[in-house]
């Protein structure tokens, strides 16, 4: 009798073992030899379930982002106002390893989307998302009573947006200074400052 194989399982294996490789070491780590290696395949297994390496750097950016909402999901299912907005903010932000990693491909991803249009285009639509969620947080902020009268909540949004791809790219490449203390402290302070006394 024939093994059933579970694709999709093995798609995302494929894709665990891209993203981990390249945050920890580098695009120049991602070979078909060395994803096959890592994730058990026959090379051969990888070009049914990845036609080319750009392929699979794309699903390995689409993978972190759907981590990311997942983990919010996971940590507030009905998040809103301020505080629902917060809990997005902390799952963007590279406070732990796994997040870290996760900048890391991010950054590896940044740099091959400025040559590709249709990596720019992943990415604008990754972040269109978050920056969408981020104005809806604030906008029930504001029905909420919440938000502050001044605040408006697309431009705090976009702020907001480029304050924390701002701490990927710091965490990437200062973490010394980009502690996860001092994350959350910028977080905070930013919150404080939209907070109605």
């Amino acid at each position: 009798m024939p093994k059933i194989v579970d694709h999709e399982a093995r798609r995302r294996a494929i894709v665990d073992v891209v993203w981990r490789l390249i945050a920890a070491e580098g695009l120049d780590a991602v070979t078909t030899r060395r994803i096959a290696e890592e994730a058990g395949f026959a090379n051969g297994t990888l070009l049914y379930y990845f036609p080319t390496k750009d392929a699979v750097l794309d699903a390995a950016f689409r993978h972190v982002v759907e981590a990311t909402d997942a983990r919010a999901d996971a940590a507030d299912p009905d998040r809103r106002g301020l505080d629902g907005l917060r809990t997005l903010c902390l799952e963007i932000m590279p406070l732990d390893a796994e997040r870290l990693a996760e900048a890391r491909l991010a950054v590896t991803f940044w740099q091959q989307a400025l040559h590709s249009a249709s990596r720019a285009a992943l990415h604008t639509r990754s972040t269109d998302r978050w920056r969408a969620e981020l104005a809806a947080r604030l906008a029930e902020a504001r029905q909420d009573g919440t938000l502050r009268a001044d605040v408006d909540p697309g431009t705090t949004a976009d702020e907001l947006l480029s304050a924390l791809v701002g701490l990927q790219v710091l965490a990437v490449l200062s973490p010394a200074q980009t502690t996860p203390d001092r994350q959350l402290a910028q977080l905070d302070a930013l919150l404080t400052r939209l907070r109605a006394p």
